[in-house]
Formats: structure tokens, C-alpha cells, sequence
């Protein structure tokens, strides 16, 4: 716990600078994190004994800095798509061409890329009149609220095992429980950046969506990440982040949101 407590009073400050940095600070931790996120998705495939084709994972993660900063044609769309392509020519040209290796390959692409690169996009962005910052900052609320409320309800009120095949610690109770924490921090953040900030916000309704579909996607995302760590024979995905594990085991259920935040930004 205290290792856990160390980590969060340095990484929440970093994450809260970056955000109000942005700039290429935020956008070079963008890719660093993509980079070690991929890698350790990649690490622990391998461990369950695929052979995956890492190229087109890191040359996309590589491109996404230069892409937005200089370009400003980062398309989280085209990044996968042609992610995808190095990916199948690298198995393509591997000693052991098999599906099951091809569909590993792609695995971090989706889990990892692209959500990493919807970040990207809408860090410096605006879409309408709400700012990409204020996205990003609710999809991290909704996210760890969820976690955090999941873990409480179910500690103090769980009964029904939601996947005990791969977590076997989630209730029922604990996910509809995160499901209102997430809901609730949506509201929260809503209610900062316009009342502190003055500035606008997704409305009522919309922040209530998100706040159920976010949270819904945050879990999982948080059980996607434990099904590849129970087939892999793995704990943590790494040791990044002392008493947490890797970015994966930080960073599962934030990424599945993000991706229902981009998406609004698509309705925008």
C-alpha cells in the first residue's frame, strides 16, 4: 500500500501537468506510455507462446509524435489500418505464419494504439466548444472512479461473482457500484470545469451516458487486460509503477473509455 500511495502522490501530478501543459510534454509521455504499454502486451502474448510481429505496433506508437505535431493529420483510423498492414506483412514473412499469431499481432493494436492515439488526437483539440483536455480528464474520472467504487461495494456488499474465470474477486454488486461512481464523477468533473473554469462541458444528458458507457467500457477494458494476464501464467504486466504493476495494469480500464470519449467527439 505505501508503494501504491508513493506512485499516485508522482503520478497524478504528472498526469494534471501534462494536461495543463499539453504541448510536446504530454504528447512525447503519450508515446512513451504507448511504447511501454505495447511491449508488455507483446512480452506477456509471447509468454502464453505467440509469435507476434512487433513492427507495426512501434513504427505507428514512433509516428504518432511527428504526425501530430508537425503534420496535424494524426487519424487514430488511418494509424491502425496502416499499423495492421506491418503487422500481417511481418507475420506474413515470419517462420510461423498462423492465424492465431496474425490475430496476436494485431491484439496491442487495438487494446493499446489505438486508444493511446485518440488521446493524441484530442489532447489539443477542441470540438465545438468543449476542449479535448475536458474529455480526456472525464474519461480518467470516470474511469478510476469506477475502479475505485467497484473495489468498495464489492469489498462491503459483493455476493455474486461477475467473471470468476477471469477475475474471480468481481461482483456483480461491485460493478454496478462502479458503474455510479463512474457516473458520479462525471458529473464532478461537468461541475469543475464550468463552475471553476468556465469552461463548457458535455450536458446533463450527455454526461450521463458517458458516464454509464464509459464506466461499462472501463470494466472491460480492466477485464480484457486480466484475461491476457490469466492466459499468459503473469501477475503484472510490469514493474513501471511500484505497487501498481505496468502501464497496462494502470492504464486497462482508462483506455476502453477513452475510446467512448473519442467517440462522442465523433457526434460533436
Amino acid at each position: 500500500m505505501k508503494k501504491r500511495l508513493i506512485t499516485a502522490a508522482i503520478g497524478i501530478p504528472v498526469l494534471v501537468f501534462a494536461l495543463v501543459v499539453r504541448g510536446w510534454f504530454a504528447e512525447l509521455l503519450i508515446v512513451a506510455l504507448t511504447l511501454v504499454a505495447m511491449n508488455e502486451c507483446y512480452r506477456a502474448l509471447e509468454t502464453a507462446g505467440y509469435h507476434v510481429s512487433r513492427i507495426g505496433g512501434y513504427a505507428a506508437a514512433a509516428a504518432m509524435w511527428p504526425l501530430s505535431r508537425f503534420m496535424g493529420v494524426l487519424d487514430p483510423l488511418l494509424l491502425l489500418s496502416a499499423a495492421m498492414g506491418l503487422s500481417m506483412t511481418g507475420v506474413f514473412l515470419g517462420s510461423k505464419p498462423t492465424f492465431p499469431n496474425a490475430s496476436a499481432s494485431v491484439y496491442p493494436l487495438f487494446t493499446c494504439l489505438m486508444p493511446m492515439s485518440m488521446l493524441m488526437m484530442m489532447l489539443n483539440e477542441s470540438y465545438g466548444q468543449v476542449e479535448g483536455v475536458t474529455l480526456i480528464t472525464m474519461a480518467f474520472a470516470i474511469a478510476y472512479s469506477c475502479d475505485g467504487a467497484a473495489y468498495f461495494v464489492g469489498r462491503l456488499f459483493g455476493k455474486r461473482k461477475l467473471c470468476p474465470n477471469v477475475s474471480p474477486k468481481k461482483t456483480v454488486e461491485g460493478a454496478l457500484g462502479g458503474i455510479i461512481g463512474g457516473v458520479v464523477a462525471g458529473f464532478i468533473v461537468k461541475g469543475v470545469f464550468a463552475l471553476l473554469f468556465g469552461m463548457a462541458a458535455p450536458g446533463l444528458i450527455a454526461t450521463l451516458v458517458l458516464g454509464l458507457i464509459g464506466s461499462a467500457a472501463g470494466q472491460i477494458g480492466d477485464l480484457t487486460a486480466s484475461l491476457l494476464k490469466r492466459y499468459s501464467g503473469i501477475k503484472d504486466y510490469g514493474k513501471i509503477f511500484p505497487g501498481h504493476g505496468g502501464v497496462m495494469d494502470r492504464f486497462d480500464s482508462v483506455l476502453f473509455t477513452l475510446i467512448v470519449l473519442y467517440c462522442y467527439t465523433l457526434v460533436l
